[in-house]
């Protein structure tokens, strides 16, 4: 009789002893699954970040072509897109860019 219940309480040992194996295994795959998803969280966000500024960008950009179109002062835009996307200077005009990292 003794040797049924000492082999009883080995096997009940075992049993725990892999069980708990199996809830730790479990416990540390959703731990780094909910981490997984925190860190595409935080990142979807910081995209969603960039792209609204894009958006407002290309809003005030709308409205001041829009103003132009609607009979606003022409030159100035003309002066403004030569000024900024192709780069030209009047005459005599000395540019100055700002090269500091994080500009």
């Amino acid at each position: 009789m003794m040797a049924k219940t000492e082999k009883r309480k080995q096997d009940t040992k075992k049993f725990s002893f892999i069980l708990l194996i199996g809830l730790l295994l479990a416990v540390g795959y959703f731990a780094i699954s909910i981490i997984n998803v925190n860190m595409d969280i935080k990142s979807r966000k910081k995209e969603v970040a960039k792209l609204n500024a894009q958006y407002e960008e290309q809003l005030a950009e709308n409205a001041q072509l829009q103003a132009v179109a609607d009979g606003g002062n022409k030159d100035e835009y003309v002066e403004k897109v030569a000024r900024e996307k192709l780069g030209y200077v009047k005459p005599g005009e000395k540019v100055y860019y700002n090269i500091t990292p994080g500009n």
